[in-house]
């Protein structure tokens, strides 16, 4: 029987006037007569330039996706695998059924600087060399993250989340981090769930622990990029308050250590309440405020009656909670009109620096939002200053930012986003959406859309 817990953990994969002075900022228009949604530089228009859809039967991509996979819940760049020069893409299936009932599965696209698929490579239960052990309603793909090359072998490797994971306990979640080959092949892999790849983190029943993973930078100084792993239904404080917990990892996937953030621990405070869902997403964003240590976004897409937020933590070397701001409807800068259950933070990405002012920027996404159809999804691309409030925003979605492709009702777009860097090489860094309730290749198959970013000064 599923609790109200795997309702709501269903609910994160596929929904999941500024402080600097008004006068800075514009709304801007195109010839489409719909509604458009900005808050850019004064003279700076971010818009997507074109776009490229992949599904199961476009783009290039022709991985015979199954009804229901909801391929798109998950993104991630995993770095140029193949050395053609272009960046490649890792993909979450988690609905797919390979080897039983929602196992789940990934899939690494070899890309094209057009957008296009060149070719594809399947992980999951009975493909791509991966010789894990999963389970029906593991939800491998759930969550999908590039780690660089942990192991020093030249081809960079792939964190995977399986929220559904019972080691231990009902869903208690866990996370596969891949060693991949050129081709994008699973060479060896090693598990971390409840008392499993020296993670000894004590989890709970339902607390999807690998519902959200990120790379976030080497944070304790030993040379290896650590983790950040999201758990947005743990009951730290609250019932389904969330937590996260970041993994200080070895070469080998195995844990070295780790610490807990939540309303009880890593110094981060009692800001969370019931169903807030803090780490349904998390984003490794760089140093923002350039004190040598990695910084982390968060995303809590239930809180406000479902609205959202995301939260910047400024961390410590040892993981805990330096300083941290709130980002929502009025918080930190952004005033970007969002509603009740657009679950703004379902999805968070560093997309590189839009505007030219030399800070990274960040897309979040708010799948639920109802910009054209119910639920057709968007994302707000946040300009960033370096104390992690807002100095202006885009949205982008069937009705804002120039965005040309055509969403429908429960499309979920802004589910997942990665930032791709300049693949078209036009100067500017472009972004991966997932939608994973696209049905144009078959009811919630899914899809992801290349946007490719301009800025027009």
């Amino acid at each position: 029987m599923h609790s109200r817990k795997h309702h709501a953990r269903v609910l994160i994969l596929v929904s999941t006037l500024l402080l600097a002075g008004a006068s800075n900022f514009q709304c801007t228009n195109d010839n489409s007569g719909k509604s458009k949604s900005s808050g850019g530089k004064s003279g700076i228009k971010i818009r997507v330039a074109a776009e490229q859809k992949i599904t199961g039967n476009s783009g290039g991509f022709n991985g015979n996706l199954g009804k229901g996979d909801k391929f798109g819940s998950a993104v991630t760049d995993p770095g140029d695998l193949e050395s053609d020069g272009v960046t490649d893409l890792a993909v979450g299936a988690p609905f797919g059924d390979d080897g039983g009932n929602n196992r789940g599965t990934v899939w690494v696209l070899f890309m094209n600087a057009d957008g296009r698929v060149d070719q594809h490579q399947k992980i999951s239960a009975t493909a791509g060399g991966f010789g894990g052990n999963l389970k029906d309603d593991d939800e491998f793909g759930s969550a999908v993250a590039g780690i660089g090359d942990l192991d020093s072998d030249g081809v960079f490797d792939l964190a995977v989340g399986t929220p559904g994971n019972d080691n231990g306990g009902m869903n208690r979640g866990g996370v596969w981090i891949l060693f991949l080959d050129a081709m994008g092949k699973v060479r060896g892999q090693q598990e971390i769930a409840d008392s499993t790849g020296g993670f000894g983190g004590n989890l709970g029943n339902e607390d999807n622990f690998g519902s959200a993973v990120t790379a976030i930078g080497d944070v304790n100084g030993d040379g290896i990029t650590d983790l950040a792993v999201g758990a947005p239904n743990s009951d730290d404080g609250f019932d389904n308050a969330g937590a996260v917990w970041i993994l200080f990892m070895k070469m080998d996937g195995k844990v070295e250590s780790r610490q807990k953030i939540s309303s009880n621990g890593g110094s981060f405070g009692n800001n969370l309440k019931a169903d807030d869902q803090f780490g349904a997403a998390v984003a490794g964003i760089g140093d923002l405020d350039k004190d040598g240590i990695p910084d982390l976004a968060v995303g809590a897409p239930g809180t406000s009656a479902g609205k959202g937020v995301i939260w910047v933590l400024f961390l410590d070397a040892g993981g805990k909670v330096r300083e941290k701001q709130k980002i929502a409807d009025g918080t930190g800068g952004f005033n970007g009109s969002l509603v009740d259950n657009d679950r703004f933070g379902s999805a968070i990405a560093a997309v590189g620096d839009q505007d030219g002012d030399g800070i990274a920027d960040l897309a979040v996404g708010a799948p639920n939002d109802d910009d054209g159809a119910n639920d057709a999804g968007a994302i707000w691309i946040l300009i960033m200053e370096t104390d992690g409030r807002v100095n202006g925003w885009q949205k982008v979605s069937d009705g804002s930012g120039s965005f040309g492709g055509n969403l429908k009702a429960d499309d979920h777009f802004g589910s997942a986003i990665a930032g791709i860097g300049n693949l078209d090489n036009s100067g500017l860094a472009d972004i991966v959406v997932g939608a994973p309730g696209d049905d144009s290749s078959g009811a919630d198959q899914g899809a992801v859309w290349i946007l490719f970013m301009e800025r027009k000064i």
